[in-house]
Parts: C-alpha cells; sequence; structure tokens
C-alpha cells in the first residue's frame, strides 16, 4: 500500500479514537459527577458512553488517567470561556462614557459569571480531583500544577477587566484573586447543595463581589 493511500485510513482512524476518547470523557464527566471517583467503575462509564473495556483500555490505562484527562479538558474550556466572556465585558467597559458604578459593576459581574448547571457540575469536579490528590499525595503535584496554570489565567483575565473599568488594585493581584475565589467557590457550594437561588449562592454573587472589588482596588 502507497503512503498517498495509508494517509486516508490514518486520519480515519485518528478522528474515529478522537470521538472515543471524547464520548468516554463526556460520560466520565457524568458518572464522576454522580458516583465520585470512587464509586465511578470502570463498567460505570463504558456502559455511559456505550463502549467496551476493550474500548476504554485502548485510550486510558486506568480510571485515573481518564479522570486527569478529563480535568484537563474541562481547566482548558473553562479557560477559554473565561477568555471569551472577558474580552466582551472588557470591550463594553471600554466603550463605557464613564467608570462604573458599585451598583454597574454588580450587574457586570452578574453578566460575567453567567450560572448555569455546569458551574456545580465543574465544582463537584473540582472537589473529587482535590479529594484525590489528599488520598493519594502523588497526585497533588498534578492538583497543584492544575491551579497554578488556571489562576495564572484567571489573574490576567481580572486584572484587564479591573483596568478597562478605571481601576487596580491595592494588593496584590494574586492576594485579591484568592479574596474573589473564596467567595465564588463558596457561593458554588451552597448553590451545588442548595440551588442557585439560595442565600448567599451563585445568584447573589454580583453585589457581594461588587463589594470586594471596591474594597480591594482604587480609581487609576
Amino acid at each position: 500500500m502507497s503512503e498517498h493511500a495509508a494517509a486516508p485510513e490514518a486520519d480515519h482512524v485518528s478522528a474515529r479514537r478522537r470521538e472515543t476518547r471524547t464520548r468516554l470523557l463526556d460520560a466520565a464527566a457524568e458518572v464522576f459527577a454522580e458516583f465520585g471517583i470512587q464509586g465511578a467503575s470502570v463498567e460505570r462509564i463504558c456502559a455511559r458512553a456505550d463502549f467496551s473495556r476493550g474500548a476504554f483500555y485502548s485510550n486510558f490505562s486506568s480510571k485515573e488517567e481518564l479522570f486527569l484527562a478529563l480535568l484537563g479538558r474541562e481547566y482548558e474550556q473553562r479557560a477559554d470561556q473565561i477568555r471569551l466572556r472577558a474580552a466582551e465585558l472588557t470591550a463594553c467597559l471600554e466603550e463605557a462614557a464613564e467608570p462604573p458604578s458599585r451598583e454597574d459593576a454588580a450587574d457586570f459581574v452578574t453578566a460575567f459569571l453567567s450560572p448555569s448547571g455546569s458551574e456545580t457540575g465543574w465544582f463537584t469536579l473540582e472537589t473529587e480531583f482535590l479529594l484525590l490528590a489528599l488520598r493519594h499525595p502523588e497526585g497533588e503535584i498534578q492538583h497543584v500544577d492544575f491551579n497554578l496554570q488556571f489562576r495564572s489565567e484567571l489573574s490576567n483575565v481580572v486584572e484587564s477587566i479591573v483596568h478597562a473599568a478605571g481601576r487596580r488594585f491595592i494588593i496584590p493581584v494574586d492576594r485579591s484573586l484568592t479574596i474573589l475565589a473564596g467567595a465564588y467557590e463558596r457561593a458554588l457550594r451552597v448553590s451545588a447543595v442548595s440551588g442557585f437561588d439560595a442565600p448567599e449562592g451563585v445568584n447573589e454573587l454580583g453585589d457581594r463581589f461588587a463589594e470586594l472589588l471596591f474594597t480591594i482596588t482604587e480609581p487609576v
């Protein structure tokens, strides 16, 4: 068989393999969220994806490897989503005739966060990742690496938004991000258990974030 004839076949196999991995990752996201990493067996994941164990092990050596691949995908997707929302918000702020008031900031934050069911699903997966790192010390480094990379991305985004709003942080950006992330994660915990409309849930984050932002920033 010539190289030219083999290339389309190789591309087909590669595309089929990508589709298999994607379906396994999608199924795993649902199963991990429902049963946790301990209760999410390979059999359950395969059944949800409608694949055999052979298909699973031809793509992943273990359930833990699949979980880390899923987290990598979710981190990338969230980073892309945050960059897109940030670009839209930054453009809106730069076009405004004057810097936003605290009330305006609350509206901007609410629109930027745009809570959805995927937010609590993400929180569940991230919590499982933390538990995995606590139970298996070798996973701690990966947990730290994921979070450092994500926080670095988030720091750049938040700082650019604050600058577009005509303000600047009065404490280091990384410390500011820790404060804001703490408020957001608490709201996600409440929402994951009691719903987005629960007191101190995600739907109430706009006012709290605006208050925090106006406390830890000042006009340029």
